[in-house]
C-alpha cells in the first residue's frame, strides 16, 4: 500500500492560517477566519465585518471587552466586580457610529451612538446629539438619553444636567427626584455608608439638601470636595474662607476661634478643643464630655477598634466609654491600653490588667501584657516576668503563671476546646487556653493531624497523642507517623529499622493494612492508530468512548477539534473537515484550512469554529457546518485584528 509521507512542511502548510498567507503579496481582496463570532474582509483600502451568513455586520473593531457584575456592598462600601469571561463584548463603528455586539452575534447596543466609553470598569458612557446616558456592561440603559451630561451618584441616582443646571435622577423610580435647579452636586460615593444628603450648588454658594429636596443646611457656604463624610458630620464646608464642621443634627456650626484641633473619632464623636481643653460631641449633637481634658485619643493599638477612648488631664491617664462614662479614672501614669473590654494599666513601670469596671484582675503586675489573639472571641492575655511567659483567661479567672520562653497558637485541634503551643528550652507541650496542661512539655515537636490527635516527635521517634484522654496513642518510637492516604480513617507509622509500615484505627488499635481502591479506568475517545508494512509512518481513525470506530484509519493525520465540532482530516495533500459523527462536511476536499492557532508537531487536537476559511487552488471560501458556503470568495487571508502585533484594545 502506498502512503504519501506526511511532511512537517505539509502540517505548517495546514495550520499556519493567516500567518502563511499574509506573507505573499496581497491580492485584492482577502478575508480572515472567523473569531468571536466575525470575520474580517479586506478589499483593497476597504474592510468591513461579516457574521456567520456572510452579511456585513460592522465596518470596524475598535475595542473588547468582558461585561462585569459588582457584588452587593459590604458594610464598608466595598463590592467586587465580576467578569463574565463566557461573553465578549465588542465596541464596534458601522456608518460612523458606534455600538456593541456580542460575540454570540447578538446587538447589546445599536450602532447609533456617537461614542462608546467604559467608566470605572462598571458602566458605559454613552452619547448622541449632544446628549448621554449611562449602560451597565451588559448594554441595558440606566437614564433615558435626554440629559446633556450626566455624573454617578450610587446605583441609583445620577446627578443629571439639562442647559446650565443639574437635577438628581433616580433609576428606581425613573424620573428626577430633584428638578434641574441647581449648579452643581457633590456626594460621598466612596463612603463606607451610603449618605441620605448631597451638596448642592446655588447662587455660587454651597448647601446641603436630602433627596427630596429638602434644605438641610442653607446655601451660604464654600465647599471643596476633601473630608467627604456621610454622617452627621460635615466637614468640607467653609465660611468665608474658614473650615466649619457642622452636625446635621443640631445644625451647629463649630468653627474658630471657639472651637479648633477638630478631629471625628472611630466612634463617630467629635473631638475637638476649646479653651485649650478638649470634649467630646456625639453625633446627635448632644455633649458627651465637657472641654475638662488635656487630650482625648483612640485607646486601642493599630489593629484594635471598639467603644473605648483614652483620656488625659492632670498629665494622668484613663478611660472614658463612648457614650460620656468615665471607665477608668485619669489617675495613670503611661498610656492605659483597651483590648476588648479590659484594659492594660501601667503601673509603676509594670503592667495589670483591668476590666470595664476598672478592677484590677492580677494580684501582682507584670514587665509586659499584651492581647494574644484579637480576632478570638474569648480575649486572652499574655504575661510576661522577666524572660518567660504565662497566660491569663479573664473569662475564666484562672492564671497560667510564666514558666515558658514562649506561648503561640497551634494547628492542633480538639473537640471542646481551644489550645495554645507552650515552648521551653526547644521543648514543646500544649495547653487548653482555659489553663490546663493536656500535653506536657517535653516534645521537640507538636503537629495537629485530626482533631483530638497530635503528631508529636521525641528523641525515640514520632508518635501520636490522644489530646481528651491525654495519653499516648502510639508510642513515639517510628520513623514518622500520619493520616493514610489509603484510608483517611487510619493512622499510619513508618518503622525507623526497615521503613515497613504500620496501621492503627484512631483508638490506637493496630489494624491491616488497608486495600489501595483502584477506580475503574474511565473510557475515553482516541484516535485509532494503525501500522502500515513497509511504512514508517501509520494511517488515522478515531474511536468513541465505547471502542466503537466512527473514522476508519484512513488518514495520514487527524486532528480533533477540542470542543467536539469534528476533524480535520489529512490524506496526502488534501484536507477533508469532518463532523462530530465522523462523516464529511462537505464532499469536497481542500488544500488548505485556516486556523487560529498552529499547534505543533505531534499535537492532535486543534480549535475552530464554522464558518471555515477553506483554500481550494488560489480561491478560499468559508465552509458552514451545514457543508454549505458562503457566496464570497477571496484570494488571500488577513489578521482578523487590523491592529497587528499589538492585538485588540481592551475598553477600560
Amino acid at each position: 500500500m502506498m502512503t504519501k509521507i506526511v511532511t512537517v512542511k505539509h502540517i505548517r502548510y495546514l495550520l499556519t492560517g493567516a500567518l502563511l498567507l499574509a506573507a505573499r503579496t496581497l491580492p485584492a481582496q482577502q478575508a480572515s477566519i472567523f473569531s468571536n463570532g466575525f470575520a474580517r474582509v479586506v478589499d483593497g483600502e476597504k474592510s468591513w465585518y461579516i457574521d456567520p451568513s456572510g452579511k456585513k455586520a460592522f465596518d470596524q473593531l475598535l475595542a473588547m471587552y468582558h461585561p462585569v457584575t459588582a457584588t452587593p456592598a459590604d458594610e464598608n462600601g466595598h463590592s467586587l466586580v465580576v467578569p463574565d469571561k463566557e461573553l465578549t463584548m465588542l465596541l464596534v463603528a458601522s456608518n460612523g457610529k458606534t455600538g456593541i455586539v456580542g460575540n454570540n452575534g447578538k446587538w447589546v447596543l445599536p450602532a447609533e451612538y456617537d461614542t462608546i466609553e467604559m467608566k470605572w470598569k462598571t458602566y458605559l458612557v454613552l452619547r448622541r446629539d449632544g446628549k448621554m446616558t449611562y449602560a451597565d456592561t451588559y448594554g441595558k440603559l440606566l437614564l433615558p438619553m435626554q440629559f446633556e451630561d450626566a455624573g454617578i451618584l450610587d446605583d441609583q441616582h445620577f446627578d443629571v444636567k439639562t442647559g446650565s443646571k443639574w437635577g438628581i435622577y433616580s433609576t428606581a423610580e425613573n424620573k428626577l427626584l430633584i428638578p434641574a435647579v441647581y449648579e452643581s452636586f457633590d456626594y460621598c460615593g466612596g463612603c463606607g455608608r451610603k449618605g441620605d444628603y448631597l451638596f448642592a450648588q446655588k447662587n455660587g454658594k454651597w448647601g446641603i439638601i436630602d433627596f427630596n429636596n429638602n434644605i438641610l443646611i442653607p446655601f451660604e457656604y464654600e465647599h471643596e470636595h476633601y473630608f467627604m463624610r456621610s454622617d452627621n458630620w460635615v466637614m468640607s464646608l467653609k465660611k468665608n474662607g474658614q473650615d466649619v464642621t457642622i452636625n446635621l443634627q443640631n445644625k451647629k456650626e463649630y468653627a474658630a476661634p471657639e472651637y479648633t484641633d477638630m478631629t471625628i473619632t472611630n466612634n463617630g464623636s467629635l473631638r475637638a478643643r476649646k479653651n485649650g481643653k478638649y470634649g467630646l460631641v456625639g453625633e446627635d449633637g448632644t455633649l458627651i464630655a465637657d472641654f475638662i481634658y488635656e487630650d482625648i485619643t483612640d485607646a486601642y493599638d493599630e489593629q484594635g477598634y471598639g467603644p473605648y477612648l483614652r483620656i488625659t488631664q492632670n498629665g494622668k491617664t484613663g478611660i472614658l466609654r463612648e457614650d460620656g462614662k468615665v471607665i477608668i479614672p485619669p489617675v495613670y501614669e503611661g498610656d492605659v491600653v483597651a483590648a476588648g473590654e479590659y484594659f492594660i494599666i501601667p503601673v509603676n513601670g509594670n503592667y495589670n490588667l483591668a476590666d470595664s469596671t476598672g478592677k484590677k484582675l492580677l494580684s501582682k503586675d507584670y514587665t509586659a501584657i499584651t492581647l494574644m489573639d484579637k480576632r478570638s472571641a474569648t480575649p486572652l492575655f499574655k504575661l510576661k516576668q522577666k524572660a518567660l511567659y504565662g497566660f491569663y483567661n479573664p473569662a475564666t479567672g484562672r492564671l497560667t503563671g510564666p514558666a515558658f520562653f514562649d506561648i503561640d497558637g497551634t494547628d492542633v485541634t480538639a473537640p471542646g476546646m481551644e489550645l495554645l503551643e507552650v515552648s521551653y528550652r526547644e521543648m514543646y507541650g500544649l495547653y487548653s487556653t482555659s489553663g490546663e496542661q493536656v500535653l506536657p512539655v517535653e516534645y521537640k515537636k507538636v503537629e495537629g493531624l485530626a482533631p483530638g490527635l497530635a503528631a508529636v516527635k521525641k528523641e525515640t521517634g514520632a508518635g501520636v497523642y490522644d489530646i481528651l484522654h491525654k495519653k499516648m496513642l502510639i508510642p513515639a518510637i517510628y520513623y514518622n507517623v500520619g493520616i493514610s492516604s489509603v484510608d483517611t480513617s487510619l493512622l499510619i507509622a513508618t518503622r525507623k529499622e526497615d521503613y515497613t509500615e504500620a496501621f492503627f484505627n484512631f483508638k490506637g488499635v493496630k489494624v491491616p493494612a488497608p486495600k489501595e481502591k483502584r477506580l475503574p479506568p474511565v473510557a475515553k475517545s482516541r484516535l485509532l492508530e494503525k501500522k502500515i508494512a513497509g511504512s514508517e509512518y501509520p494511517l488515522y481513525g478515531y474511536t468513541d468512548s465505547n471502542g466503537k470506530i466512527i473514522i476508519a484509519p484512513i488518514y495520514d493525520r487527524l486532528l480533533v477539534e477540542k470542543n467536539g465540532r469534528g476533524f480535520l482530516a489529512q490524506k496526502g495533500s488534501e484536507f477533508t473537515v469532518l463532523n462530530a459523527a465522523g462523516k464529511p462536511v462537505s464532499e469536497q476536499a481542500f488544500d488548505d484550512v485556516m486556523l487560529e492557532e498552529a499547534p505543533g508537531y505531534g499535537v492532535t487536537d486543534v480549535q475552530y469554529s464554522f464558518p471555515l476559511l477553506c483554500r481550494t487552488g488560489d480561491n478560499l471560501q468559508y465552509l458552514t457546518a451545514e457543508g454549505t458556503f458562503l457566496p464570497l470568495k477571496v484570494n488571500g487571508v488577513v489578521a482578523f485584528s487590523p491592529y497587528g502585533i499589538y492585538g485588540i484594545p481592551e475598553l477600560q
